[in-house]
């Protein structure tokens, strides 16, 4: 009998160390074939992978270089919000009284912009009083450091401001002769030119369509002021709201919007800059009484990430901005934190989904699930990072960032998805 348990002791140990070495192997394997990739490849990668369940790194391939992080951004701002923020969003600031209803802005990004909101404008609506809203604005430029000029026709770089509304854009719709706009308060700024070449002046809200075009839901920022904030509220309510100086002796109340969760999952899901912009200022303001992306970053750097590997810059909320540079380390560290702090299930509710939700839809499709990250894309730039769950269920974290290389990010997310499957088989 104590034969018999001393080979089954043995078979046992004998199959362990085949595992390891065998996991062994194959992320020596995936580190050997970088190596020998990275010389006949002139673009800069790097991949950290960390085993939850061992507690250590598996794979750590130029961990410690800077990056272009591109939309992995998001990460810290999700985690800086998390940290920073409880429950519901704060929609706007009010006081009343018998004949007037003042409000000031409070960066709420999700004021009419495809999230139940209906609270905060039956609110407006409703009031018998006359609306005042606050002549204030934010504490910084309306676009980031290192943003591109170029880009602020296009959907993905809308301003940022203290009362955004619609999320900052504009939606244009061109059948034949036909266009439709939303709001249709913008009906009047829109004009048919074909010696333009542009959607719209840079200094202005004057936008352009030519008469050959034909395209379904363009969206394109507007130019923000509190008093065009005004004017298209009150077009949407059916009542002038006039805008009035700061008022320093008035003692505002706040108005709950959203949850912060829905504005978490609709940042990361679809990667949304405009969110990710006014979440950090919201932290801004929540932290140092201003509305401020940059008074967010320095607060979370020095009291949130205080042990990260290597200090990033870190410019602004979105990842728009090329000045961002951070490891694959720090990611990894980013995520081993978020994973320790978060419930399981619910920090992966936040993530797209390989092969079924968001920016992931079309890209790491399997059986099974097993890749819930963020990517980021910016051109020329391709970098995905978060959380790999393996046929034997072992969540592994890892950041993959590419860099500088010419043309699509096709061919890199096919050399991505190898090096996926090998970790989802051998570990």
């Amino acid at each position: 009998m104590n034969i018999l348990k001393n080979r089954l002791l043995i078979n046992l140990i004998l199959f362990v160390i085949s595992l390891v070495v065998l996991n062994s192997c194959a992320s020596q394997k995936i580190e050997k074939d970088l190596k020998k990739q990275n010389k006949t490849n002139n673009y800069f990668r790097g991949l950290v992978v960390y085993n939850i369940k061992k507690g250590k790194e598996i794979i750590n391939y130029n961990g410690d270089k800077y990056f272009t992080p591109a939309s992995n951004t998001k990460l810290f701002t999700f985690y800086t919000s998390y940290k920073t923020f409880k429950d519901s969003v704060i929609g706007l600031q009010y006081f009343k009284n018998s004949d007037s209803l003042i409000i000031k802005g409070t960066a709420d990004p999700s004021f009419l912009y495809d999230f139940d909101d209906s609270k905060t404008i039956n609110f407006l609506k409703s009031t018998n009083q006359n609306i005042y809203l606050v002549d204030e604005n934010i504490e910084e430029p309306v676009y980031g450091l290192g943003w591109a000029w170029d880009d602020y026709t296009y959907y993905y770089m809308p301003e940022k401001s203290q009362f955004p509304i619609y999320g900052n854009v504009l939606e244009l719709t061109k059948i034949s002769d036909s266009i439709t706009v939303l709001p249709d308060f913008f009906n009047k700024y829109v004009e048919i030119n074909d010696d333009k070449d542009i959607r719209r002046d840079y200094d202005c809200n004057q936008f352009y369509v030519r008469s050959t075009d034909s395209f379904k839901e363009r969206q394109i920022p507007f130019k923000t002021s509190n008093q065009m904030v005004a004017d298209l509220l009150g077009n949407e309510i059916g009542k002038k709201i006039v805008v009035i100086n700061p008022k320093k002796d008035i003692l505002f109340k706040p108005f709950y919007s959203v949850s912060y969760d829905s504005l978490y999952k609709q940042m990361l899901v679809v990667s949304d800059n405009f969110i990710a912009e006014q979440l950090m200022l919201q932290v801004g303001n929540e932290v140092d009484s201003v509305y401020s992306v940059k008074k967010a970053i320095d607060y979370s750097l020095e009291n949130y990430l205080l042990d990260i590997p290597q200090k990033p810059r870190w410019v602004d909320g979105s990842g728009l901005s090329r000045y961002n540079l951070f490891t694959p380390e720090s990611l990894v560290y980013l995520l081993k934190k978020m994973y320790r702090e978060i419930p399981h299930e619910k920090l992966l509710s936040y993530f797209p989904i390989g092969g079924e939700t968001g920016t992931l839809k079309k890209y790491y499709d399997n059986e099974k699930p097993y890749i819930y990250a963020k990517s980021g894309t910016l051109s020329n730039n391709y970098n995905l990072s978060g959380y790999l769950i393996t046929k034997k269920g072992t969540v592994l974290i890892f950041s993959y960032m590419n860099n500088h290389y010419q043309g699509s990010s096709t061919e890199r997310k096919k050399e991505m998805e190898k090096v996926f499957i090998k970790l989802y088989n051998n570990f």
